[in-house]
C-alpha cells in the first residue's frame, strides 16, 4: 500500500524533496551547472555584442543568443526523459539545479556580519558577484540597501517565480526560464542596463514574472503595513523602470519603514532610478526581517500548494 501511494504522488514528494535539498544541501557556484551556463552566454554574448549596431540587429542577435542555446538544452533533456523509467526524479533534478535561495541568503548573512565588523571592503568584495553595479564606493547603508534588493529579487526570481513556472508549465518551462535568467545576467556584467540589447530577454522575463512576483509582493503587503504597500504600489510601483521590480520593491519598502531603490553606477556611469520610500536608510537588522518575511511568504504558499494537493487526491 505504501508503495502505490508513493507512485501515485511521486510527483508531488520529488517536489518537496527538490526544495529540502535547496535549503539544506545547496549547491555550491563552483560546481554548479548555472556557472558553466554563465561562461557559455557570456562568450555568446561578446561574440554577438556590438554596441555599434542598429536597435534590429540588437534585438535579433540578443533573442537568437539567448534563445537558442536554451532551447537546444531543454530539447536534450526532453529527449534524455524519453528513456528515463522514473522521470518524475529528474524532473525533480531540474528543480533543484533551477533553485538559488540558501546559498545567497548564506552570502548575505556572511557579508552582513563583515558590515558589522566594519570589514567594508571584504564585504564590497563579497557583494561583487551579487550585483551588475559598481561597489567600490558603497556605505555601510548602501551595502545594507544592495543586500536587501539582492535578497527580495533573487528570491523572488529564482527561488519563488521557478516554483511558480514549474507548477504551472511543467519542469521544462522552468528551465528555459532560469536559462533566460542566467543569459541576462552574463549579459549585464559587460553590457550596460539601457543597451537595447538586453530589452529582448529582459521582455520574455518580465511576461514570466509578471504572475509570480506580483502574487510574491501582495504576499508580502498582507503580512505587515498593508495600506502603506498598496499606498507605495501605486506612487512607485507603478513607475518603476521595471514594474515587476517595483511592485517587490515598494512592498519590502512599507514593511520595512526604509528607502530602497536609488542611483545606480554601472560602468562608471550613473543611472537616476527611483528612489522607494522617503524613510530612513536601511540597518543591518533589516536584512534579518527580510529573511523572516519571504519565508514565511514561501510556507504560506507552500501549504496552499499542499492544500491543493491534498484536495485533489481526495476528490
Amino acid at each position: 500500500m505504501l508503495s502505490n501511494i508513493v507512485q501515485t504522488h511521486l510527483d508531488f514528494i520529488v517536489f518537496m524533496f527538490a526544495l529540502l535539498c535547496e535549503r539544506f544541501i545547496p549547491l555550491s557556484r563552483l560546481y554548479h551547472p548555472g556557472t558553466f551556463m554563465h561562461g557559455i552566454y557570456s562568450a555568446i554574448g561578446k561574440r554577438i555584442y556590438k554596441k555599434s549596431e542598429p536597435k534590429s540587429y540588437l534585438y535579433l542577435a540578443a533573442t537568437l543568443g539567448a534563445m537558442l542555446p536554451s532551447i537546444l538544452i531543454v530539447i536534450i533533456c526532453a529527449l534524455v526523459l524519453e528513456f528515463a523509467f522514473y522521470p518524475e526524479l529528474l524532473h525533480g533534478c531540474i528543480l533543484y539545479f533551477c533553485l538559488e535561495k540558501q546559498t545567497t541568503i548564506n552570502k548575505i548573512k556572511r557579508i552582513t556580519l563583515l558590515c558589522k565588523k566594519n570589514q567594508k571592503s571584504a564585504a564590497r568584495e563579497l557583494l561583487k558577484p551579487l550585483l551588475a553595479r559598481e561597489v567600490k564606493n558603497l556605505s555601510a547603508p548602501g551595502i545594507y540597501k544592495a543586500l536587501i534588493e539582492t535578497l527580495i529579487l533573487r528570491s523572488a526570481r529564482f527561488y519563488f517565480s521557478v516554483i511558480t513556472i514549474y507548477l504551472i508549465l511543467g519542469p521544462f518551462a522552468a528551465l528555459f526560464y532560469r536559462l533566460l535568467t542566467i543569459a541576462q545576467q552574463a549579459w549585464r556584467d559587460d553590457i550596460a542596463p539601457n543597451s537595447h540589447f538586453l530589452k529582448p530577454v529582459q521582455l520574455i522575463l518580465f511576461v514570466f514574472e509578471l504572475i509570480p512576483t506580483r502574487l510574491l509582493a501582495l504576499t508580502i503587503a498582507s503580512s505587515k503595513a498593508t495600506k502603506n504597500s498598496i499606498h507605495y504600489i501605486k506612487h512607485y510601483g507603478r513607475h518603476f523602470y521595471q514594474t515587476n521590480t517595483g511592485w517587490l520593491l515598494s512592498c519590502c519598502s512599507a514593511v520595512l519603514g526604509a528607502q530602497l531603490g536609488g542611483p545606480a553606477i554601472y560602468f562608471n556611469q550613473r543611472y537616476n532610478k527611483m528612489r522607494v520610500g522617503t524613510q530612513r536608510l536601511p540597518q543591518a537588522q533589516d536584512i534579518l526581517i527580510v529573511i523572516n518575511t519571504l519565508n514565511q511568504a514561501f510556507i504560506l504558499w507552500l501549504l496552499v500548494i499542499t492544500a491543493i494537493k491534498i484536495s485533489f487526491a481526495i476528490i
